[in-house]
């Protein structure tokens, strides 16, 4: 864009220079010819031209396509600027919101794996404290739970627990006396 501008300035200042050299040599010929009348009689040809200008009507409008081309061209240029200045502008806030997303996803993703290998490294400390006592618990089951005796049995040992506690109270009793 910076080169059609700078081509519409040189044209704009070319097409100046060309009229002010046509009008100066199309006024000094104007003169010589209706002082000599060498103009011949005939019916002015107007063609597709407008009423007034010629070559230097066409110059003249074509300096002003140069100089609307460029004035044109700098708007969109301005406003292309302040598009992509806008784009840039947003894209890095979207970059830099993304990047910390992405941090905070990333620190979110490290935590999590922290908290699974510790609660893995208490859960298999658990399981095996929990094997441990499962297996003192077989241990202790045939003893605590399971009764080896039958009733019958039972009683007469405890009379005999009761008979023994009862002669040692009598021996300990005689010896307190004494």
């Amino acid at each position: 864009n910076t080169q059609a501008i700078a081509d519409a300035k040189a044209g704009v200042e070319a097409v100046k220079s060309a009229i002010v050299v046509l009008k100066e040599f199309y006024s000094a010929q104007e003169a010589s010819l209706l002082q000599q009348r060498q103009v011949p009689e005939m019916a002015e040809y107007n063609g597709m031209q407008s009423n007034k200008g010629g070559v230097i009507g066409m110059l003249e409008v074509i300096s002003s396509d140069f100089a609307r081309l460029r004035a044109e061209t700098e708007t969109a240029e301005k406003a292309a600027a302040m598009e992509y200045d806008a784009f840039m502008e947003e894209s890095t806030t979207s970059k830099q919101r993304k990047h910390e997303e992405e941090v905070k996803l990333r620190l979110e993703k490290d935590q999590a794996e922290f908290e699974k290998g510790r609660t893995e490294k208490n859960l298999r400390a658990t399981e095996e404290e929990l094997a441990k006592a499962n297996k003192y618990f077989e241990e202790l089951k045939p003893a605590c739970l399971e009764v080896q005796v039958n009733w019958e049995e039972r009683v007469a040992k405890r009379k005999e627990e009761i008979e023994a506690l009862k002669q040692a109270w009598n021996i300990l009793d005689q010896k307190s006396k004494q």
